[in-house]
């Protein structure tokens, strides 16, 4: 028969070694490492910084047909009258029109940046229905960045 001294000697064994593994358990689940830091985000696609990148990212909206996209490129003049414009220059913009217009195909490409004295103009071409037009947009600074602030846009389809 067992002593109660070397019963309570067993009990606190068992109990230090259940304790003991239960801590060492927790141990090596929580000290986990931290995990990496995400990695940097490369800059958005429609990066804005110099004219150059302003009139590829209006060209890339205007291809994409994403009107509310070239409207966050416009200046404040043009946020408040460049919509009406744009659809009536473009209505393959206009998300109102039918969608036979709204898929009729049109392609624009950016074919130079060139200073002048208030900012710059970015010549574009546009094909549409076969032909091939010129078109041009002004840019400028607005505050610290580079807006759009007009469109010379050919005749599409007849309007503009």
């Amino acid at each position: 028969m067992r002593t109660p001294a070397r019963r309570r000697t067993t009990v606190a064994v068992i109990a230090g070694l259940a304790l003991g593994g239960a801590g060492a358990a927790a141990f090596v689940v929580l000290d986990r490492p931290d995990p990496p830091p995400p990695a940097p985000r490369e800059a958005p696609s429609g990066d804005t910084g110099t004219p150059q990148a302003l009139a590829q990212a209006v060209v890339a909206r205007l291809n994409a047909k994403d009107l509310n996209g070239v409207i966050e490129l416009t200046c404040a003049q043009g946020k408040s009258t460049g919509r009406r414009e744009l659809t009536k220059a473009i209505p393959q913009l206009d998300p109102a029109v039918p969608a036979e217009t709204r898929n009729a195909p049109i392609e624009f490409e950016l074919r130079d940046v060139r200073e002048f004295p208030d900012g710059f103009v970015a010549s574009i071409t546009v094909r549409f229905e076969g032909t091939v037009q010129e078109g041009s947009m002004r840019i400028q600074r607005s505050g610290e960045q580079w807006s759009l602030c007009g469109l010379n846009s050919p005749r599409i389809g007849g309007v503009g």
